[in-house]
């Protein structure tokens, strides 16, 4: 006869039992679904690579190019084939004041260089530690933290920071692919330019323009923008290092683990490649990725996780625009011309509750261009920002809108900015907003590289952002004189940075750089608005 004393502890146990059972249970659903989750996009395998490829690497920082490429560079050479690569920045952002004490944590109190001639140091014994020698890296000098700023408002404007190592509006560096470079945007494309016409690479690996870092962003955009304008038609894959709080997951030492990106990344309109590496391709990297000591010493377990068993990429095609019957169809379905984002991928940590761009795009019909974005709900107090980029196959031009409040207006950012006396108009419904331009703004231009972004005017700050995209124009628009319609007038004398809500100039953004791997103790995103032939009417076909 059992007692109620036993009885209890009889029910006690077995309830006790059940719980761990059905605990346990829970996990493992939740570590199937999780497996399902990260594994859930499917990749292809890379292509292999040839004796005969000639690879461009193209990092923004020191220590880019061995978490995001290591692997593939070691590869590569056991291959025989040609690589280099091309290094940005010189990862200065960090404070002297800060860069003393690292030097004091480490027991280096005798370097007599700055964060820039360390970094500049760790990368040639980085890619050494991969096979490459110094003659193989190439270092722009353009200062840290600061790159979007001279995509956006610093293109033909000397940027200079305010604060940092680097306090310059021109290269200080001797060791700089152009000596006292200038510190604006077309520089940079002009160097990469030359370095693409020079060097011929027929595989480019860059930044994902996905990537959560601005510098990341912005050099993404700065290749693709010197692709088109050298007519590039080989190969390009995009490499990921900053998305969120998860990737790479686990965020620690893991090198007997596989890569995948974040399956969210689903979304966009991109094909995901991954390659394997072997014992000795792994530990190539890693000793390369160590070689960074004073990345390593801020950010261990973010930089020992990109140590796996593969490396992964990703490549994106043109978007041909579409033709719509009118404005009115964009309100039910988004034109196949458009590109959508990562929901809820809070860049910033100052995104308010649906202020979240979700997709953006362009389409046309016989009179008119539209610019779209969609967001969780359009807020009219917040400025919404589109800028393009317009290529004619012998120059580019510059467009940049802002629409807020139910307005739209011409922002002259840089020399080539173009306007028309017709003025936009902004029109919203169903959380999308839509800008109408004249069509004939954009006669003649046979590609288009667009992004958007989402700022409130109040604090300057930056909320969110979408990447450039490459659009191809049909022939029509192509092949039009943009003198037929528009009245298109261009900026090149004379130029004014308008500064009306939503828009910064180079001044009020030089403080608004993010805090990043590259700058232990940053601050805050700032406003984005910082800032050859008829051949490459032939590149329809390559991938960006």
């Amino acid at each position: 006869m059992v007692d109620d004393d036993d009885n209890s502890r009889f029910r006690l146990t077995k309830g006790v039992v059940i719980l761990v059972i059905v605990s346990l249970l829970g996990l493992g659903a939740v570590f199937y679904m999780y497996t399902v989750y990260v594994e859930d996009l499917q990749y292809s395998t890379l292509p292999e690579i040839s004796a005969s490829d000639r690879i461009l690497i193209v990092a923004p920082h020191p220590d880019d190019e061995s978490l995001g490429t290591g692997g593939l560079i070691k590869k590569a050479l056991e291959k025989n084939a040609s690589v280099e690569v091309v290094m940005v920045t010189t990862g200065d952002a960090m404070s002297p004041e800060d860069f003393k004490k690292y030097l004091t944590s480490t027991n280096n109190v005798n370097y007599k260089g700055t964060i820039g001639d360390l970094r500049h140091t760790e990368a040639i014994n980085a890619v050494t530690a991969l096979g490459l020698s110094s003659n193989n890296i190439i270092f722009l000098g353009y200062p840290d933290g600061s790159l979007k700023n001279l995509l956006e408002t610093n293109w033909d404007t000397a940027y200079k920071r305010t604060s940092g190592s680097n306090q310059n509006d021109h290269s200080p560096y001797n060791f700089t692919y152009e000596k006292n470079a200038p510190y604006t945007g077309a520089n940079v494309v002009k160097n990469l330019e030359q370095i693409m016409k020079d060097y011929k690479p027929t595989i480019i690996y860059y930044p994902d323009d996905g990537d959560d870092h601005p510098d990341h962003f912005a050099t993404s955009a700065f290749v693709r923008y010197s692709a088109l304008q050298t007519n590039y038609t080989g190969k390009s894959y995009t490499y990921l290092v900053h998305k969120g709080i998860a990737w790479p997951s686990p965020l620690n030492y893991q090198p007997s683990r596989a890569l995948h990106f974040p399956s969210e990344l689903g979304v966009l309109d991109a094909d995901w490649y991954s390659t394997s590496l072997n014992a000795t391709q792994e530990a190539a990297k890693e000793k390369a990725i160590k070689a960074h000591a004073s990345q390593v010493t801020a950010l261990r377990d973010l930089l020992l996780s990109f140590i796996r068993t593969d490396e992964v990429f990703a490549t994106y095609h043109k978007i041909d625009i579409q033709k719509i019957g009118s404005i009115n169809s964009i309100w039910t379905t988004l034109p196949s011309s458009s590109y959508q984002d990562v929901k809820n991928d809070d860049k910033t940590g100052l995104l308010q509750k649906g202020d979240d761009l979700s997709a953006a795009g362009v389409a046309y019909d016989d009179n008119n261009v539209y610019l779209f974005s969609q967001s969780q709900s359009v807020n009219n107090g917040l400025g919404y920002n589109f800028h393009l980029r317009l290529f004619n196959g012998t120059d580019v031009k510059r467009v940049d809108i802002l629409a807020k409040n139910g307005k739209a207006e011409y922002q002259t950012l840089a020399k080539n900015s173009i306007t028309s006396n017709q003025q936009p108009t902004v029109t919203t419904k169903n959380s999308i907003i839509v800008v109408t331009l004249p069509r004939g703004l954009f006669n003649g231009t046979k590609y288009m590289m667009l992004s958007t972004d989402m700022v409130n005017p109040q604090n300057n700050g930056l909320l969110d952002f979408l990447s450039y995209r490459v659009f191809k124009f049909p022939d029509q628009i192509a092949t039009a004189d943009n003198s037929l319609f528009g009245g298109v007038t261009s900026e090149v004398a004379g130029f004014i940075v308008n500064t009306n809500p939503g828009v910064t100039t180079a001044k009020q953004v030089s403080n608004s750089v993010t805090g990043s791997k590259s700058e232990v103790g940053g601050n805050n995103f700032g406003l984005v608005n910082q800032e050859e032939s008829q051949d490459i009417l032939s590149a329809a076909d390559a991938n960006f």
